[in-house]
C-alpha cells in the first residue's frame, strides 16, 4: 500500500505506548487524520499525549469512548487483548483492526527480516542486525527488540533491511505482512493469560509465515516440534537450523562447526554467546543473513565480535570461582531450561509473576541445578516445582536471594538468576530485576573484600 493511500483517511490509534507513539506519529506524516484513545493516564502516558496534542492530533486518556470510534482504520497497540471491549466495538463497526508491523510492512520500502520465538529472538535479532551492517547492508534492529519498526522504516532506504524482533502479540494483529526471511526459534508454553491457550498462542506464533511466497525463506528450529510443524503450511522456501546437528539442506553444526549446507561458516568457539541457547540463537541469525545474501565472511565478522546483550546470559562477575550470570530476560519455565543447557552446579534464582503458566516443567532443570532460591508471588509454586528433589529457600528481596545462594554454590559453579516468571511482582520490568541481580551481587562482591 502507498503512503499516498492514507491522505485523507481518519485513523484511531489505541494505546499510546512507544509504537502507539510511533503509529500516530507516521499516520499523520503521511496525511491521514488521527486520533488516539488510551486507557492509562500514567505521568509517560500524558506526556506522550501532550507532545501529540502539540503536533494537532486529538488524544484521549483515562479511558476509551465507545461512541468516538468513527474510522476508516484502528492500529492497536501490542499487548491489548484482541478480545477487549475497545477492540471488539471496532469489529462490530466494521472497521480494519490491524498492528503497528503490519501499517510498517504497507508502508516499507525496504525488506523485512522477522525473527520470532519464545525465547532468544531478541539475541537473535540483534546478532541478524550485526550481521546484515556487517555484510554492508544499510540495516538496524527494529520491532519488540525496542525501536519501533515504525520509526525504522523511516530510516533504512530501498535496498535495506531490518532485522525485526516480532511478538505473538504483534503477529496477533496482521493480514498481508510478508517478511522475505523468516525465523522461528522456538515455542513453549508463555503468554497463557492473554492468548487463552497454548494452541492459540502457538498459532499466532505461526502466523509469520502464513504470507510468505515461493521467493521467501523460512528457517524453523528442526529440533522444536511446534517450529518444525510450521514448515508443513508454508509457501516460503524451508530452510531448517540446528544447534546439535548438521543438516544438509539448512544450517547445522558437527564437531564444533557451524555448516551451511556443506560450506562451513565459523566455529563454535567464535561466538561469545553462553550454553546451548547462545550457539543456538548464533546459527539461526547465521541462517536467515546467509539465505538474505550476506557473504560468509560477513557473518563470521559479526559473530566473533558481537557482545551477548544485558540481561540474557550474562556473566556479571566472579568469585571464588562461582560465576555470576544474569538471564533476568528468561519470563517462562522455557527460557530457564534453555539457560541451564550446558551449565554445571548451578544454584537458580527463580521466581516472580507466573502469568498463568505452569511452571512444574521447571523440575526439568534437575540435573544440573542443585539448589533453588524461590522469589516473589510464586514462590510458594516454585518451591512446590523442586521440593524434594533440590533444597530449596526462599527470599523476599534481591539482596538476599544472592546471598542465600552464594551460600548453596559450590568452586566451579553458577549462581544463576533465570526466574522463568514475568518481574512485574517486584520490579518495573526484566531489566529492573537483572540491575537489582547485579547490584547485589556487586555488594557481595565488595563485603567479601572487606572480610
Amino acid at each position: 500500500m502507498s503512503a499516498s493511500a492514507f491522505e485523507g483517511r481518519t485513523a484511531l490509534v489505541v494505546g499510546l505506548g512507544v509504537s502507539g507513539y510511533a503509529a500516530a506519529e507516521t499516520l499523520l506524516e503521511k496525511g491521514a487524520v488521527v486520533r488516539v484513545t488510551e486507557a492509562g493516564n500514567t505521568p509517560e502516558i500524558e506526556t506522550r499525549a501532550e507532545a501529540l496534542r502539540a503536533k494537532g492530533i486529538e488524544v484521549e486518556t483515562g479511558g476509551h469512548d465507545l461512541n468516538g470510534i468513527d474510522c476508516d482504520l484502528a492500529i492497536v497497540s501490542p499487548g491489548i487483548p484482541t478480545s477487549s471491549t475497545i477492540i471488539a466495538a471496532l469489529v462490530d463497526s466494521g472497521v480494519e483492526v490491524i498492528g503497528e508491523i503490519e501499517l510498517a510492512y504497507r508502508l516499507a520500502d525496504c525488506d523485512l527480516l522477522a525473527v520470532t520465538g519464545t525465547n532468544g529472538k531478541t539475541t537473535t535479532t540483534a546478532l541478524l542486525a550485526a550481521m546484515l551492517a556487517e555484510g554492508g547492508i544499510t540495516s538496524m534492529a527494529a520491532g519488540n527488540i525496542g525501536t519501533p519498526a515504525l520509526e525504522a522504516i523511516r530510516k533504512i532506504p530501498r535496498g535495506g533491511a531490518i532485522a525485526l524482533e516480532v511478538s505473538s502479540f504483534q503477529l496477533s494483529t496482521i493480514t498481508s505482512f510478508r517478511p522475505v526471511v523468516a525465523v522461528v526459534l522456538n515455542v513453549a508454553e508463555d503468554h497463557t493469560d492473554w492468548h487463552g491457550s497454548f494452541d492459540a498462542y502457538a498459532a499466532d506464533k505461526a502466523r509469520i509465515t502464513e504470507n510468505q511466497l515461493a521467493d521467501d525463506v523460512f528457517l524453523p528450529n528442526a529440533e522444536d516440534a511446534v517450529a518444525w510443524s510450521m514448515s508443513k503450511s508454508t509457501e516460503a522456501s524451508v530452510v531448517p537450523f540446528s544447534a546439535t546437528r548438521s543438516l544438509e539442506d539448512g544450517i547445522g553444526i558437527s564437531a564444533g562447526r557451524i555448516l551451511w549446507k556443506g560450506q562451513e561458516i565459523f566455529s563454535a568457539e567464535d561466538t561469545a554467546l553462553s550454553g546451548v541457547a547462545g550457539l543456538e540463537d548464533s546459527i539461526a541469525a547465521a541462517g536467515a543473513a546467509l539465505e538474505y545474501g550476506v557473504d560468509p565472511r560477513s557473518v563470521t565478522r559479526a559473530i566473533k565480535g558481537f557482545q551477548p546483550l544485558a540481561h540474557r546470559l550474562e556473566v556479571v562477575a566472579e568469585l571464588d570461582g562461582i560465576t555470576f550470570i544474569n538471564d533476568s530476560k528468561a519470563t517462562n519455565p522455557h527460557a530457564t531450561l534453555t539457560a541451564v543447557r550446558g551449565l554445571e552446579d548451578v544454584v537458580l534464582i527463580a521466581g516472580g509473576r507466573a502469568k498463568g503458566i505452569d511452571l512444574s516443567p521447571l523440575k526439568q532443570t534437575v540435573p544440573p541445578v542443585s539448589a533453588v532460591i524461590a522469589m516473589g508471588e510464586a514462590a510458594a509454586e516454585v518451591e512446590r516445582a523442586f521440593s524434594p528433589i533440590v533444597p530449596v529457600e526462599r527470599a523476599a528481596s534481591m539482596d538476599q536471594a544472592v546471598r542465600a545462594a552464594r551460600s548453596h554454590a559450590v568452586r566451579g559453579g553458577v549462581v544463576l538468576l533465570s526466574p522463568g516468571c514475568a518481574s512485574l511482582d517486584m520490579y518495573a520490568n526484566y531489566a529492573a530485576r537483572g540491575v537489582a541481580f547485579t547490584e547485589a551481587v556487586k555488594d557481595l562482591m565488595t563485603r567479601s573484600e572487606e572480610d
